[in-house]
């Protein structure tokens, strides 16, 4: 008796089979391939951490390989993969050297607060984000001028996939800030651009829309944006979001339609601002981790910027010989106007 052919592996979650060698954009979780005509998902924490979106068949996959690919955005923004050494941890670590501080420290409402955010903080590390978020709720009763207290309650949100509410919390704590970014030292300058730029993020969202589409903040249109952007990239160079946010603002990918309001003309761009958008695709390039095929990607964005550059200076080069042309043979037909003008009647 033959040996029957060996069973292909599948998903756990999805009972998807898994053909990792298969060519295509494959399932993140169990490497199911990408039918024709249907488009995978993307992973929400990935666009929001600046990373490239990794695709999944369905949400009962992204559930099933969480604790996964948790460790691995771990080790993406950290840059050690495979080192032990990751976010988690040294996060930690900071927490543990707070509270020893904080532990000599005389009662007050400013200790407790502090000790609600870390204790938030702790909860949040092990997924437990309910509780973590009623005791977020509970330290902004008692500081509500705190913009860390906000900020925090946008990450909970943001990690159980509420967009209009972790817009709105991140929101919360733009305002409280400064309105100029460098009236603040470098941690403030650094919170307030990690709130834009989650804040940029989840209002881009087509559900953080919700029932009521007006409600988004009144600097969240194109005009506004485009200057928001140019100070994170000052203020925050060192996160990849700044550059990724400022590329996708000054040029909008095919797959990233903006939800912003936009005038009456739509989206008029420069030749300058969209080479400016190629060059920030290379930054975000350059600041990811990886090799060509995590950065193939990058360079197609920043290709589809400098094409798109070139066919508007093309038009604008065009539109120009046109008014000069138009102009001449203005000026010409003025010219022999006067000429006529000038000859007496016989």
């Amino acid at each position: 008796m033959g040996k029957g052919a060996a069973a292909e592996p599948t998903c756990d979650a999805c009972d998807a089979p898994v053909k990792a060698t298969t060519p295509g954009k494959k399932c993140w979780g169990c490497g199911k391939v990408e039918p024709d005509g249907v488009t995978f998902q993307t992973c929400a924490r990935c666009r929001e951490d600046g990373l490239e979106p990794c695709p999944f068949c369905s949400k009962e996959c992204l559930k099933a390989n969480w604790p996964r690919h948790k460790k691995w955005h771990e080790e993406q923004k950290t840059g050690n993969v495979g080192d032990n050494n990751t976010a988690s941890e040294k996060e930690k670590r900071v927490i543990n050297t707070m509270r020893n501080v904080l532990k000599d420290q005389p009662e007050s409402d400013a200790k407790k607060y502090m000790a609600l955010l870390m204790r938030a903080d702790e909860l949040k590390l092990t997924g437990a984000y309910t509780a973590a978020e009623k005791l977020l709720r509970q330290a902004v009763t008692i500081n509500d001028q705190n913009p860390i207290g906000y900020s925090a309650l946008g990450e909970i949100q943001a990690l159980c996939n509420r967009p209009k509410p972790a817009a709105e919390y991140y929101i919360k704590a733009m305002s409280l800030y400064p309105k100029t970014a460098n009236a603040s030292p470098a941690p403030g300058k650094n919170l307030w651009a990690s709130s834009a730029l989650s804040a940029i993020f989840w209002l881009n969202t087509p559900e953080s829309a919700g029932d009521d589409p007006n409600w988004k903040p009144s600097w969240f249109n194109d005009d506004e944006l485009k200057e928001l952007t140019s100070t994170l990239v000052c203020v925050a160079p060192d996160d990849v979001r700044s550059w990724q946010t400022r590329a996708f603002v000054l040029c909008p990918q095919p797959d990233m339609p903006p939800q912003w309001r936009v005038g009456e003309a739509g989206l008029m761009r420069t030749e300058a601002e969209l080479i400016e958008a190629g060059r920030c695709w290379q930054k975000v390039m350059e600041m990811t981790p990886g090799g060509k095929e995590e950065k193939r990607p990058l360079v197609a964005r920043a290709a589809h910027c400098f094409r798109t550059a070139q066919v508007v200076a093309e038009k604008m080069g065009a539109q120009q010989k046109k008014l000069e042309e138009e102009a001449k043979a203005k000026e010409a037909a003025q010219t022999k106007a006067t000429a006529d003008e000038a000859i007496p009647a016989f």
